[in-house]
């Protein structure tokens, strides 16, 4: 194998295919990027457990083969090689049980070891039946104001993913945390096509660092049994599904509120962000919400001190004392670029729901006692 390719492209590729190399010890090709250079372009690809990339990378094919290279080390090398055209170069029969990759760019040889094609697994077959062209921008915006309330370790599985539902022109995409939910939905080109998946959440983080804020720039989504295919640019990257069952979401009621606050999300925003010197994590301290007319009291004591603060509100409905984790309405207001929130409270034990109807629902649990 012999290719050429420029540096420049050549690190971006490596950049965004090296997001799936698998970490497990016992596999071969651990830690690997396979150059692939057999079908007329050359391809790189990385796999792991949950997913796999991969990349079309513009270059020259001056001898065909393949090979797979340490991610990290060449990732390096190349970052430390200055701009130009770089040569790749695998001499697969002298090479015999040992595998040893010339890396050569202007008067820069290195020889550095690596394994044979043949024991990296390839793509699935992608099936192409049901398609669901969105912008990359839509895409990773909806992911983004979720993908905060999925958990990172959790017993259930099922909560380390992200439901998407597309049914009727719309997507939803929902999230559930131990004291949290947080519900989006958009409005799409296709009212044909009824999925419903579930997809971990460390792999969607992958995507939206790969996806571009780009509004004219589209991803097309496949669908299959076992995984969910976002092919985009010159990438494939392909999901495994999470399977079991989601969180219902239809049992988060909020029509029976007892009382509905209408609120400046700035203000609120950094009132709560102060209290967050206060009232620390570790320390399990609540910030209390006292609501009464037009105002919301929040105050915080602990042995960091205390601080209190009046905003002013809109109010329907009674009076209401209830204490909550700042971080987790920092988080959801984080996620709304709307000027005012409209928050419903169902009582000091239930469930506050932060909502915009046929937008976004962020579900906040109180913290009792």
């Amino acid at each position: 194998m012999r290719v050429s390719i420029e540096k420049e492209k050549f690190l971006n590729a490596l950049s965004v295919v090296g997001k799936a190399i698998s970490t497990k010890p016992n596999l071969n090709t651990s830690g690997c990027i396979l150059i692939d250079a057999t079908k007329s372009y050359i391809r790189l690809l990385a796999s792991n457990e949950d997913m796999a990339i991969q990349g079309i990378v513009e270059g020259e094919i001056i001898e065909e083969g393949m090979v797979g290279l340490d991610a990290r080390q060449l990732t390096d090398l190349i970052r430390k090689i200055p701009e130009g055209f770089i040569n790749v170069f695998y001499n697969e029969k002298e090479d015999g049980d040992a595998v040893n990759v010339l890396i050569e760019s202007n008067n820069i040889k290195a020889v550095i070891p690596g394994k044979f094609g043949y024991l990296f697994s390839d793509l699935p077959e992608i099936e192409r039946d049901v398609k669901l062209e969105i912008s990359q921008y839509a895409l990773k915006d909806i992911i983004r104001r979720t993908i905060f309330c999925t958990s990172l370790n959790s017993i259930n599985k099922i909560l380390e993913g992200e439901l998407f539902v597309i049914n009727n022109g719309i997507l939803r995409v929902e999230a559930v945390e131990q004291s949290r939910v947080a519900i989006r939905q958009i409005e799409i080109n296709n009212n044909d096509i009824n999925e419903k998946l579930i997809i971990k959440g460390s792999g969607l983080n992958e995507l939206i660092k790969i996806i571009s804020d780009d509004t004219e720039s589209f991803v097309d989504m496949y669908f299959m049994k076992d995984n969910v295919v976002f092919e985009f640019d010159n990438y494939i990257i392909v999901m495994r599904l999470l399977e079991g069952n989601f969180f219902d979401s239809s049992n988060l009621k909020y029509n029976d509120y007892i009382t509905k606050v209408e609120v400046n999300k700035k203000s609120l925003y950094e009132c709560l962000d102060r209290t967050t010197l206060f009232a620390k994590e570790g320390d399990k301290k609540s910030v209390k919400f006292v609501i009464t007319n037009d105002n919301v009291n929040i105050s915080v004591v602990s042995q960091y001190g205390s601080i209190n603060e009046n905003i002013e509100i809109f109010k329907e409905g009674e009076d209401i004392e209830i204490s909550f984790n700042p971080k987790l309405f920092i988080d959801a207001l984080k996620a709304i670029d709307d000027e005012t929130v409209t928050i419903y409270l169902l009582g000091k034990k239930f469930p506050c729901f932060i909502r915009k109807e046929d937008t976004y629902n962020y579900v906040v649990l109180p913290i009792l006692g």
